[in-house]
């Protein structure tokens, strides 16, 4: 066997002279390797600890969200030994969830992510002509008032309520004016995404609703009848990017419950208010909602341009203790209305900023947390009427509850 076969032959002079002149290069490539590794932990470590940083420091980026529930506290105390981390663990975990420095910007990122690529979003539905829908209402309340009025039995016995209710009132020198808001589901449901459910042709609260018309004692004022006799290029009566209706609707509503009082009355006083508007943007309830990533993104609505003069002056209360959110002075002119008291949720609120108050000699807004039985009460001895808003998907009000 010849000597290369028994040994590996030795390098070139040139492979020699090459061999130290890589070891720089080969290190460089390892050190570089290395580096390159460390920032990439680095990184991802300087990442995760943002959002606690900006939880610590109290200055987290992002416009903030509209919470459909409280947030969870910083607990106060430890439960149990020192050691007892397994219970103590899940309340903090809890806080910190909901007050993470970046939950803001990672809430919003899905909820644009969800919009732009299907069009949906787990708070609203986004309808067509930039229609946007409570979920929670389009889901779960207008089913619910569905199902509690589905019997004709019951809707009989919730009208026979709401009757000796307002007889009742009548023998205590109260005369009940009642109306109910109609969700936006009735006039623009047509513009509801395909997926989500929509209201029966024939639906049970509007059964019941014909029925509230039916029924003399309670001076019932019919916004439906209202919204769709509006003036010819009124506004749309609910605002696109809300549920409630706008101030424009609400000041019609005001003004029939009014002159309804005004003819009870023998009065010749009508609503004296001009029916003046202008449109400004508007971001509503369901856009905030939304969470999405653009929060700048305002529509145009029409808002009350104020062309009357305010006399009364509204005295707020302590709506826990006295049951009252506030109530006016009282005027000395004849040619206003009798003493009137008010009760209802944020739609009452759009015929308070009309300025029905202007047309009355007292008036007194009642807590919209109390229930119908507990209004009496409170309209007894100081208004000769009782306004009564309510919701159709408030079914507990209509069940006297």
């Amino acid at each position: 066997m010849s000597a290369d076969g028994q040994r590996r032959a030795a390098p070139a002079p040139a492979d020699a002279a090459a061999a130290p002149a890589a070891r720089p290069r080969l290190r460089l490539r390892r050190l570089w390797r290395k580096t390159a590794q460390l920032a990439t932990v680095g990184t991802v470590l300087g990442l995760s600890t943002l959002p606690l940083a900006y939880t610590v420091l109290g200055q987290a980026p992002g416009v903030p969200l509209e919470e459909l529930r409280p947030l969870a506290p910083l607990p106060t105390r430890w439960e149990g030994p020192w050691h007892a981390i397994d219970h103590n663990y899940a309340a903090f975990e809890r806080w910190f969830s909901d007050n993470a420095g970046l939950r803001t910007i990672m809430v919003r990122s899905k909820n644009e992510l969800d919009y732009q690529l299907f069009g949906s979003s787990r708070r609203v539905y986004y309808g067509s002509e930039g229609e946007l829908f409570n979920r929670s209402q389009t889901d779960i309340e207008l089913p619910h008032t569905e199902e509690k009025m589905a019997d004709p039995q019951r809707r009989a016995a919730m009208l026979a309520a709401l009757d000796a209710y307002a007889k009742k009132l009548q023998e205590q020198g109260v005369t009940l004016v009642l109306l109910a808001p109609i969700s936006k589901h009735y006039t623009t449901g047509e513009r509801l995404p395909y997926f989500a459910p929509r209201l029966p042709a024939q639906s049970n609260f509007m059964a019941f609703y014909d029925g509230l018309r039916r029924t003399p004692s309670l001076n019932f004022i019919d916004v439906d009848a209202i919204q769709r006799s509006a003036p010819a290029g009124s506004p749309p009566p609910y605002l696109r990017q809300d549920f409630h209706w706008t101030d424009v609707t609400a000041m019609d509503v005001a003004a029939a419950v009014t002159n309804r009082i005004a003819e009870l009355e023998g009065s010749p006083l009508r609503w004296r208010h001009a029916r003046e508007y202008r449109y400004v943007p508007f971001q509503g309830v369901e856009a905030r909602f939304a969470g999405r990533l653009n929060t700048e993104e305002r529509v145009l609505e029409p808002e009350l341009v104020q062309s009357w003069t305010t006399r009364h002056t509204r005295h707020l209360r302590d709506a826990q203790a006295s049951g009252l959110e506030f109530e006016t002075g009282t005027l000395d002119d004849p040619a206003l209305l009798p003493s009137t008291c008010l009760w209802g949720n944020s739609f009452s609120d759009g015929m308070l900023r009309a300025g029905m108050p202007e047309h009355y000699r007292y008036f007194r807004k009642i807590s919209r947390h109390l229930t119908l039985p507990a209004l009496p009460a409170l309209a007894r001895g100081h208004c000769k009427y009782l306004v009564a808003q309510a919701l159709d998907i408030q079914a507990g009000v209509w069940q006297m509850r």
